[in-house]
């Protein structure tokens, strides 16, 4: 309120939220997001918490070692991120090394099958690659004739509106994966499932993870 009265150009919160339990800060991040939609003053707001940071954010800045590696919304920075760090660190992202060949005139993730019809012109080549995949782009599937990535879970953690799952490939590469949950069981631990990706909604990268190899990227740190 002592902050609001001057009505200043810009309002700084720095981790205001930090010291609450995890239920008031949800309450409060909205109520935040009302009163400078009200007031109409820019706020710069520092947050660790990255759902935090896309609840009450019109524009998102994430920035590694003093550098800003992508403005934009919070829509734009989760599904689009414009380098591997920023996919890894807004949210949670499964990275997988994989490999973009041409075929037939067009690209296609190699061992998986998935055609990308996405890729900028540019970048239609064969190239090693690192794929990011959230959690919740999985399709997980435990019937005996599916098909897709094989992978055995390990662990499931039931949060209620969602299930995490954790396993791994039969390359070693450990994945979450986040489904709806149902209401009849929990897939048991060492149960062999198969994994489809929702194919428009993966990321693919250079081998670097140094940009995103997909169109639609958008970063006003660019301009």
């Amino acid at each position: 309120a002592r902050a609001l009265v001057i009505k200043p150009d810009v309002l700084l919160m720095d981790e205001p939220l930090s010291n609450l339990d995890a239920k008031l800060r949800v309450e409060m991040r909205t109520v935040i997001k009302e009163i400078q939609h009200t007031v109409g003053i820019t706020n710069v707001y520092v947050t660790h918490d990255q759902e935090e940071a896309m609840a009450v954010s019109d524009r998102i800045a994430v920035m590694s070692k003093g550098d800003i590696q992508q403005v934009g919304t919070p829509k734009d920075i989760y599904q689009r991120p414009a380098n591997l760090f920023v996919a890894t660190f807004i949210g949670r992202s499964n990275v997988l090394d994989g490999e973009l060949r041409m075929e037939n005139g067009k690209p296609v993730l190699h061992g998986a099958s998935i055609t990308l019809d996405n890729v900028r012109a540019e970048e239609c080549k064969n190239q090693p690659v690192k794929i990011s995949v959230r959690p919740e782009e999985f399709i997980l599937d435990a019937s005996t004739d599916a098909t897709g990535l094989k992978a055995t879970v390990d662990s499931s953690v039931f949060l209620g509106l969602n299930t995490h799952y954790f396993a791994h490939t039969d390359d070693g590469d450990k994945i979450e994966i986040i489904q709806e949950s149902q209401i009849d069981s929990i897939i048991p631990d060492g149960t062999v499932v198969r994994l489809g990706v929702k194919t428009e909604k993966i990321n693919v990268f250079d081998a670097e993870g140094k940009q995103n190899l997909l169109e639609g990227v958008r970063n006003d740190n660019a301009v």
